[in-house]
């Protein structure tokens, strides 16, 4: 029987990059989360249906998280391989942040991983296996200004991903978070206008100007490397590695 993989934010450009990987490898592939109409166009045309499920609905409610694995279960009766990649980011000072996103992003960048880790584990331990890998990033293991509630989250993230290792590891269960730096997303790419503005240059110009600050390699990381990473954790080669937090970071963290 195929192996089946769920992606929170799997119609995103990180999300969409790790679907396409292992459906080529074979896997049947669920995205899940809030889609844009497009972007669910985009995956209904690369997928056979046969072998693909996107369900756009918000997974801030456990009743929510429910009805996406009752459904992915229907379809593909398990799921062996949860990818937890739906986030957001807002960037401003501290004293001026929005309770409401703050809350907002807790909630998606932290709360709707343990929904879905909660939910899954015990599917996993009946079938005898599973692969947890949690998209957490840089700013899961260090601090940037303005970004109070990212921060947090990222690091909460990583946190998750310790106590899930402990508690599965006598099972034939891993879980990792990758922990990214600048990756050429929508996220990313409405910072990378915010420098353009504030410094009036170009936005090609910004773009390195950002990564200068913090990435040493000046080159955007993959979602493609994220994807092939995302695929050895999943092999049995990767059987020992769990409760890992894997930099993929142009030497970021290195400084």
């Amino acid at each position: 029987m195929k192996k089946t993989i769920l992606v929170t934010g799997g119609t995103g450009v990180i999300g969409l990059s790790i679907i396409e990987l292992f459906y080529k490898k074979g896997f049947n592939v669920i995205a899940a989360g809030i889609s844009k109409a497009n972007n669910t166009k985009i995956f209904k045309k690369k997928f056979s249906s046969k072998r693909s499920l996107t369900i756009n609905t918000e997974l801030t409610s456990s009743k929510n998280v429910k009805k996406v694995i009752t459904s992915s279960l229907k379809k593909f009766k398990k799921i062996d391989v949860l990818i937890n990649c739906a986030g957001i980011q807002f960037v401003m000072p501290l004293e001026k942040y929005p309770e409401k996103v703050w809350r907002k992003m807790m909630d998606i960048n932290l709360t709707t991983p343990f929904l879905f880790t909660k939910e899954l584990l015990p599917i996993m331990r009946k079938n005898k296996w599973g692969r947890i890998v949690n998209i957490a990033s840089t700013h899961g293991l260090i601090g940037s200004v303005n970004k109070s509630a990212y921060t947090a989250s990222k690091h909460g993230l990583v946190g998750l991903t310790k106590v899930t290792a402990l508690e599965t590891a006598e099972d034939p269960i891993t879980c990792n978070s990758l922990c990214p730096g600048f990756v050429l997303t929508e996220l990313i790419q409405d910072q990378i206008e915010v420098v353009a503005k504030k410094k009036n240059i170009p936005i090609n110009r910004a773009g390195v100007e950002m990564l200068r600050e913090k990435q040493p390699s000046l080159k955007f990381v993959k979602k493609e490397d994220i994807a092939t990473m995302i695929y050895f954790l999943c092999s049995k080669e990767a059987d020992q590695i769990t409760g890992s937090n894997l930099s993929l970071d142009g030497a970021w963290t290195a400084q």
